[in-house]
C-alpha cells in the first residue's frame, strides 16, 4: 500500500474500481472443535504484522484456481474478513484486501508411524514447522486444526499466499 494511504481508502478505491470480491474468511478464535475453542487466534495481527503470510483451504471443485485466475487476471481482488460474532450467523468485517495472491497445491498426510503430518507443496516435501509458523500456528495447534475432529488421515487443498513468498 503506497504510504500515507489508509486501508480503509484502498477498500473505498477498490470498491470504485468495480472489482468483483473473492471473499477469505479467517477465524478470529479457534474453532469449538479445537482444544483452545474461543480463544483468540490473532490472524489479523499476524497477518498484519507479516508473521502470517498464508492460509492453507479445502479446494472443493477448483474453487481456488477459479478465484486465482480472477485475481491474477485483474478481474477481482482478494478480500479477506472475519466474523464479528458466532461464525456464519454474524456479519463479517473486512480487514485486507490483495489484488495479488499465491496459489500452491498443498497434500497433507498424518500417519500413526510419523511423528508430525508430512507435508508436500507442489510435490515437494516441506517441513511442519515452517508451515505452520507460515499459516500463524504452532506446529500443536496447526495438526490439531487440520486432524483433530478428522477421521481422514490426508488434506488436499491450496496454499493461498498473501506475499510473494513460494515454497
Amino acid at each position: 500500500m503506497p504510504p500515507g494511504v489508509t486501508n480503509t481508502e484502498r477498500i473505498t478505491d477498490m470498491k470504485q474500481t468495480g472489482k468483483k470480491k473473492a471473499i477469505l474468511t479467517l477465524c478470529k478464535s479457534f474453532p469449538v472443535t479445537h482444544s483452545r475453542a474461543g480463544e483468540p487466534t490473532g490472524f489479523e495481527d499476524k497477518l498484519k504484522a507479516g508473521e502470517k503470510i498464508h492460509t492453507i483451504r479445502y479446494n472443493a471443485k477448483g474453487v481456488w484456481e477459479e478465484r486465482y485466475q480472477g485475481i491474477k487476471s485483474g478481474r477481482k481482488y482478494l478480500s479477506v474478513r472475519e466474523w464479528t460474532g458466532r461464525p456464519y450467523n454474524s456479519e463479517q468485517r473486512e480487514f485486507a484486501q490483495y489484488e495479488k495472491i499465491g496459489l500452491q497445491k498443498v497434500t497433507m498426510v498424518n500417519s500413526s508411524t510419523d511423528a508430525y503430518p508430512q507435508i508436500w507443496i507442489d510435490d515437494k516435501q516441506v517441513p511442519i514447522q515452517v508451515v505452520a509458523k507460515n499459516d500463524g500456528l504452532s506446529v500443536e495447534d496447526f495438526v490439531e486444526w487440520f486432524f483433530g475432529n478428522n477421521k481422514d488421515n490426508t488434506f488436499e487443498g491450496v496454499v493461498i499466499h498473501f506475499t510473494d513468498f513460494r515454497y
